[in-house]
């Protein structure tokens, strides 16, 4: 770790030197194309030929999505898996957890999200530039993990260009269906040769509304029936009483949370480079809602429950949601003595993350080198889960802990006649533990180097890229090491057919190295292997299992191939892409029983299409009228037979937008599809239909400073919804009705 360290800054240092060097008095006027920053070549999307998705600022301002997962939900291709409506992780193609790399700038997050499904990403969209969702070569530049892809949150905090007057952003929002109030600020500036960022926002929301009752008895029942068939005695049934958790009507209970963020970043911009710094601070305190964290007594596991487990239930829980809900959870942990309790009530997360961030880039005139980057950032992450007991005490029952660095360098090459590229080298280093009744993880350390390089060829009708990536890692935790050296390479081609038409195709063979809770999940750290004796076993409370890791995994290997065709007139704008993965060894929990899993290695296959057409359907002096249609399936299965569990449900929609230069509307609905397509003891989800609105206007007040007002409504139907992709989908439904009223001030 020292030495990658000393490389790294070592690195900066000449880079700044360098930088510096560059500098002189003239001033330059600075300006940033609008581009694809994370792909290798920053270009126009059309100009791309791998599959990308961008939202960008003030669509993802306008949503103001409490996760990531639900800022992407409604792009072809794209789906949530939510724990409860604080946490909501982005699936892509069927796939998440450590097979979607999610960044900020360009480097890794280094938070617990991809550990456990209620472990929120440490990211904001509300104070973002854009989002930006990369399949293809280009995903080589940040991990070969990334089989699903990579998303990347644009945020501008260290600024690489000096704005040309300072700008200023104030939004102000408001949600019905929780009560929701969100605030975000965010400042550019900058004189001579320095730019300056300033963002801040702050969130706080009371329990959802939702459409019924939040536990689906019929499913719960329904799934217990595929454990234990349909003879329950009596015995099992009046356990199941006992441990019954309060159904609440109306409202999601224990669904509150809020967040809070603040970022400060300075550069220095010269004619040719820039060299910036950033801090940031993020806070979310979230609760889980009821049912979806399991938790048992120490003295025994399996099928044993708390006897205690929500045993009184209340006859006023349909309207007692009001907002002095959030004042009864402390912003102190409560006790930390552990001892005798009448029973869990809820579980609340409290998470804290710093990041450090560093990044130069130059420009060279001459010579064979056209550009080179370098980028460090610096993460201490660390979330506490509160547990509070019916007697009114509470304690932090885990501690989760990731201190993470993480380096890279790229250099782009002059054009050499068709051919251009980008190369280089990516490090990170991580500090994990998990502390508490639920470490079923031992404290591990994790490293990873890798060596990447992606050329592309243009000329007038064939746009190409290969790439690949080297990485070498390791996972060690007492005398358990993993190492595994990972080699990943893919490459496409985009064809145009006619000067509004083209053809693509993709091929990659990408191999995933195991994570440290697939390897290491209840593992002795002496013997390396599951301890003998199952009472010994820790319950990840989060999935309601014994979950247990294999430290002999080895790397996943997945090969791909995609077909896409593009069509871009004045009439007409769409896409649609079909592909095909097969994963060899593909590393999934598999299910023994209703409390135990294992991770293991089976070889796995998904197919999928996703197509968008948009049509024009009006052109006039004041306004423009456009007609979208959309869509995405997605089917996965074991190649021994066996559906993968937890697999997005099909979708399909129609989009109507009507637009001016100061305004803008649109209507959606979106079908999500009946989901029987389940794995081993998962049921199904039902079909709905999700309507949504939303509508904005721009004034102008002043010189420079424009009002905008807008309002979105989302679930118009007053749908019940669940996501089949969420562990919690039988106990957390989706929010029900809800309006959006918010306001954003920009200069």
């Amino acid at each position: 770790m020292n030495r990658y360290k000393f490389v790294s800054v070592i690195s900066f240092l000449t880079l700044f030197m360098t930088t510096a060097a560059h500098s002189n008095d003239e001033k330059e006027t600075q300006y940033i194309e609008e581009v694809v920053v994370s792909a290798a070549f920053e270009k126009h999307p059309e100009d791309l030929a791998l599959p990308v998705t961008v939202v960008k600022d003030d669509e993802l301002r306008n949503q103001v999505a409490s996760s990531l997962g639900e800022a992407l939900a409604e792009e072809i291709g794209i789906s949530i898996a939510s724990y409860g409506p604080s946490v909501g992780h982005p699936v892509i193609r069927g796939q998440t957890g450590n097979r979607v790399s999610v960044l900020q700038n360009g480097s890794t997050l280094a938070d617990v999200a991809n550990q456990s499904p209620d472990h929120v990403e440490a990211v904001e969209p509300l104070t973002a530039d854009s989002v930006e969702v990369l399949r293809g070569p280009s995903t080589l530049l940040y991990g070969g993990g990334a089989v699903a892809g990579v998303i990347n949150v644009i945020d501008g905090r260290i600024p690489e260009a000096v704005p040309e007057k300072p700008q200023l952003m104030i939004q102000q929002s408001n949600n019905s269906v929780n009560s929701g109030n969100n605030t975000a600020i965010r400042i550019d500036t900058g004189f001579d040769r320095f730019a300056f960022h300033i963002d801040g926002y702050k969130r706080k929301n009371g329990n959802f509304d939702i459409n019924g009752f939040a536990i689906d008895e019929l499913a719960v029942e329904a799934r217990e029936e595929l454990f234990h068939g349909d003879d329950h005695d009596d015995d099992h049934d009046d356990d199941h009483d006992d441990e019954e958790t309060e159904n609440t009507y109306g409202y999601l209970k224990n669904s509150d949370g809020e967040a809070t963020g603040s970022t400060l970043g300075f550069s220095f911009v010269g004619d040719n480079a820039f060299f910036g710094v950033s801090a940031s601070r993020t806070e979310k305190k979230y609760g889980l809602p009821a049912g979806t964290h399991a938790h048992h007594e120490e003295e025994g596991h399996g099928d044993d429950h708390d006897d205690d487990h929500g045993d009184d239930h209340d006859d006023d829980h349909g309207d007692d949601h009001d907002d002095d809900h959030d004042d009864d959870h402390d912003e102190g942990h409560a006790e930390d003595g552990h001892g005798d309790h009448e029973g869990l009530e809820f579980v609340r997360i409290d998470m804290e993350m710093d990041r450090y961030d560093v990044r130069g880039g130059l420009q060279f005139d001459a010579g064979w080198m056209e550009s080179l980057r370098a980028s460090l950032a610096f993460t201490d992450y660390k979330h506490d889960e509160v547990e509070y007991f019916e007697d009114g005490d509470s304690h932090v029952g885990t501690t989760y802990v990731n201190d993470g660095f993480e380096g890279r360098v790229s250099l782009k090459r002059r054009s050499m006649g068709a051919w251009s590229g980008v190369y280089g080298l990516q490090l990170s280093e991580a500090e994990f533990s998990a502390v508490g009744e639920e470490a079923f993880i031992p404290p591990s350390d994790i490293s990873a180097l890798g060596l990447f390089g992606v050329e592309r060829y243009e000329s007038s009708n064939i746009i190409a890229e290969i790439g690949f990536r080297i990485e070498s890692g390791e996972v060690a935790t007492g005398n358990c090491v993993s190492e595994e050296n990972a080699f990943s390479v893919s490459g496409n081609v985009l064809y145009d057919l006619t000067e509004t038409s083209s053809v693509g195709f993709i091929a990659s063979r990408s191999q995933r190295s195991p994570s440290v809770e697939e390897l290491y999940s209840n593992i002795s750290q002496v013997s390396c292997e599951r301890d003998s004796n199952d009472e010994n076993l820790v319950l990840h409370a989060a999935t309601g299992l014994f979950e247990i890791g294999d430290a002999n995994l080895s790397s996943e290997t997945s090969s791909n191939v995609e077909f896409s065709y593009r069509l871009n007139s004045d009439l007409l704008q769409g896409e649609i892409s079909a592909y095909h993965n097969q994963i060899d060894d593909y590393i999934s929990l598999m299910l023994s029983s209703e409390t135990m899993a294992q991770w293991t290695a089976m070889d796995a296959t998904f197919t999928g299409i996703e197509a968008k057409l948009a049509i024009r359907l009006a052109e006039r002096d004041s306004f423009n009228l456009t007609g979208t249609v959309f869509g995405d399936t997605v089917n996965a299965e074991f190649d021994a037979g066996g559906n993968i569990p937890r697999i997005p449900a099909s979708k399909a929609g129609v989009r109507f937008s009507m637009f001016s230069d100061d305004w803008s509307m649109n209507l959606s609905a979106t079908r999500f599809m009946k989901q029987d397509n389940v794995g081993k003891f998962e049921t199904p989800t039902n079909a709905y239909t999700a309507l949504s609105f939303n509508a904005e206007h721009s004034w102008p007040m002043a010189k420079g400073i424009y009002l905008n007002l807008f309002a979105r409504g989302e679930n118009l139907l007053d749908e019940e919804i669940r996501h089949h992709g969420s562990f919690t989908k039988n106990y957390a439904p989706g929010a029900g009705r809800s309006i959006k009223i918010g306001f954003r001030v920009n200069y």
